[in-house]
């Protein structure tokens, strides 16, 4: 067993495929695996992925979607935890070396959710300071009282959930969906892991970039708007468990309420948001009330994990002299 293994999708990526590669493979710690999962590109990125071999694992598939590659990857998993990343973001050298240390102090969560930078395609990147790690825990994920998975907009990413691949296991994984109907698979996959505890938030450091261009599934209003109308039917149906029916719906009810009126109404797609409100009217109720509720609960002050010496931390400079060796705890870097 390693510690983590890395999953990552790709379909066409063959322009940003190797920076994110890059990315993994050069993380301070060192003790993970990367699985790539190509879905059917025919693009070139298949021989690029292969030239990482052995140290990258590779998957192919039919063209299938994501949340089914994410499912296979899985399948061949030995890391403890798993951690998502797509074919076209990045991680920060230190992300893994950061969920390590959260993952060490908090005893091993089930649930840890990173936070993300979104950044416009071509643009640069600076690295941010992961000196200061600075953290949420809550009961389970729908118990928070803050937003978690971006540092710039309230989202949920797929590229900000680490889970333990038991629990992974535990709750049947992803859907078998298509490249059709696998939109809003992180919103899906957290609220069968709702009821877990604890969920960890990390708030600093940013540990992933994800990259904006023109063909990111987060651009497709009329999509994921009928995704949300499938994940309100599914809670209906009873495919989430736990007894939080309130935090469900109120995740379901103001992200629908979210969608239809910032981006299916003025995007033209006024029949759909009326269609999406209508939907899921009694999931909005909530939301709202569950809103105005939350003005009177007290904050949660954040936690702030204990510094490491400078000499000791992975990402310092003194551990990245050539040909030397260094553990810290778990970490090794040559």
């Amino acid at each position: 067993m390693v510690r983590f293994s890395v999953l990552m999708p790709v379909f066409n990526e063959g322009k940003h495929v190797r920076k994110a590669i890059d990315s993994v493979l050069r993380q301070t710690f060192t003790d993970f695996e990367l699985i790539v999962i190509d879905d059917g590109s025919t693009d070139g990125s298949v021989e690029l992925i292969r030239s990482y071999q052995p140290r990258v694992k590779l998957l192919q598939q039919c063209h299938e979607g994501a949340e089914v590659a994410r499912n296979n990857g899985a399948a061949i998993a030995k890391g403890e935890y798993l951690v998502f990343l797509d074919g076209d973001d990045f991680f920060f050298p230190f992300a893994l070396a950061t969920l390590d240390r959260v993952i060490r102090h908090f005893d091993s969560p089930p649930l840890v959710l990173a936070t993300v930078l979104f950044f416009d395609d071509e643009q640069e990147v600076p690295v941010p300071s992961p000196n200061r790690i600075e953290v949420f825990k809550y009961k389970n994920y729908l118990s928070r009282s803050r937003p978690a998975g971006s540092a710039t907009r309230a989202a949920n990413l797929t590229d900000s959930i680490v889970v333990k691949r038991s629990v992974f296991e535990e709750i049947g994984g992803m859907r078998n969906s298509s490249p059709k109907t696998f939109y809003n698979e992180d919103s899906h996959l957290l609220l069968k892991l709702g009821t877990y505890s604890p969920c960890v938030i990390i708030n600093q450091p940013v540990t992933t970039a994800y990259r904006k261009h023109a063909t990111n599934s987060t651009g497709n209003v009329v999509a994921i708007a009928h995704a949300w109308l499938r994940i309100a039917r599914a809670e209906r149906r009873g495919e989430y468990q736990g007894r939080n029916k309130w935090g469900r719906y109120a995740l379901i009810g103001g992200r629908s309420l979210q969608w239809a009126v910032m981006y299916c109404w003025p995007g033209r797609q006024r029949k759909l948001a009326i269609q999406l409100l209508f939907g899921t009217f009694p999931m909005i109720a909530v939301a709202l009330a569950n809103k105005f509720l939350r003005t009177f609960r007290k904050i949660d002050p954040p936690i702030v994990l204990p510094k490491v010496k400078e000499t000791d931390a992975p990402w310092s400079k003194s551990n990245f002299h050539q040909g030397q060796e260094v553990t810290v705890g778990r970490i090794k870097k040559s």
